[in-house]
């Protein structure tokens, strides 16, 4: 099967991924920067998907990195980039977020990005008796 590239895409490193992957998409399981399906669950055709571009969902040419910004995919060279369906995009973009919100929440909690150092403040808990203030 051919691909359609659009005319304004010829020439970039979209048709170049494009004719590289015979216009299927090249998310595999087994290599980092996957969509994340497995290990219980995997593509229809195993680790490796081959989906082509259909009508109304082209495929689309993301960094393997999936902390590169997928805006700058057109600027990295092709061996740099990768062809994925929709639906490995979008489980891979899911997958990225969820593992920097998480990496975000720990430099977050982390002590030394607390806004008052640990060692300055008292240990917390209930209040004795003695440390009250009267209330007359």
């Amino acid at each position: 099967m051919t691909t359609m590239i659009p005319a304004v895409l010829a020439g970039t490193v979209y048709e170049a991924a494009v004719n590289r992957s015979s216009g299927n998409c090249e998310c595999d399981l087994r290599e980092p920067g996957s969509c994340g399906l497995g290990p219980k669950k995997f593509h229809s055709t195993g680790q490796r998907c081959f989906t082509q571009e259909a009508h109304g969902s082209p495929l689309l040419v993301a960094p393997r990195d999936p902390e590169i910004p997928d805006r700058d995919a057109v600027r990295l060279p092709l061996d740099e980039v990768m062809v994925l369906c929709r639906g490995c995009f979008t489980r891979r973009r899911n997958k990225a977020d969820k593992e920097r919100a998480v990496r975000n929440q720990a430099v977050l909690l982390d002590d030394a990005n607390s806004l008052f150092p640990l060692d300055l403040l008292g240990p917390t808990g209930p209040t004795q008796p003695e440390q009250q203030r009267d209330a007359d």
